[in-house]
């Protein structure tokens, strides 16, 4: 998948476009655990994605 066909699955769900690159790479994780977007797909817009600026909310997260 491509970032435009993440584009065009985002605002096919929402019903909206995506505002920010982080609500796009939250999609897309998304997409990938629920199964819709193969482990290739998902490292390649995640790269994209962070390259655009987004963050994962994950990385705030201290380990225990």
């Amino acid at each position: 998948m491509h970032l435009n066909e993440l584009i065009q699955a985002y605002e096919r769900e929402k019903q909206e476009a995506p505002e920010t690159a982080d609500q796009l790479l939250d999609f897309c994780q998304k997409q990938y655990v629920n199964g819709s977007l193969s482990s290739q797909s998902y490292r390649e817009l995640f790269q994209q994605l962070h390259q655009e600026g987004a963050e994962s909310p994950h990385k705030e997260i201290e380990p225990v």
